[in-house]
């Protein structure tokens, strides 16, 4: 799914574009609300069971983008993990959500990410790789996305 399509409807973009751009307090976002949703329906929702849970979970969320505001992404002490496709576009997988849509915000121009896997194509095409190749082949996809 292409990132600018998805972010119009995910819950994690829509929240933090909430918090941080529209300044909405944490009680009227959208993924307060999704977040609530999720606990009426199974009782814990990324280990929140009430709205107080909530809203310590946000607060945090609030804090993380003061640091990556203030001193750069590497203060989140975490990278998200991305895949490289079968076409060479990377890929956001796993968690990490919030901390990508907190850069896409703040329209930082680098982030480091952990490349998790790479299809299984782009090594069979090159079957004589060895690490200095799986470097190089990193770097041509590091340039494709500066």
């Amino acid at each position: 799914k292409n990132m600018f399509e998805h972010q119009k409807s995910h819950h994690t973009y829509i929240g933090c574009y909430d918090l941080f751009v529209k300044k909405k307090k944490i009680n009227e976002s959208k993924e307060f609300f999704f977040f609530k949703s999720q606990i009426e329906k199974y009782g814990i929702f990324k280990n929140c069971k009430n709205e107080n849970d909530l809203t310590i979970y946000f607060k945090k969320l609030i804090n993380l983008h003061q640091n990556i505001k203030n001193l750069g992404y590497k203060s989140s002490n975490k990278n998200i993990e991305f895949m490289i496709d079968k076409n060479l576009n990377l890929v956001k997988i796993n968690a990490g959500n919030h901390r990508f849509a907190i850069a896409r915000i703040l329209k930082l121009k680098k982030i480091p990410i952990d490349i998790k896997l790479i299809h299984s194509k782009n090594l069979i095409e090159n079957s004589n790789i060895s690490f200095k190749k799986i470097n190089l082949f990193i770097k041509s996809i590091e340039r494709k996305y500066n």
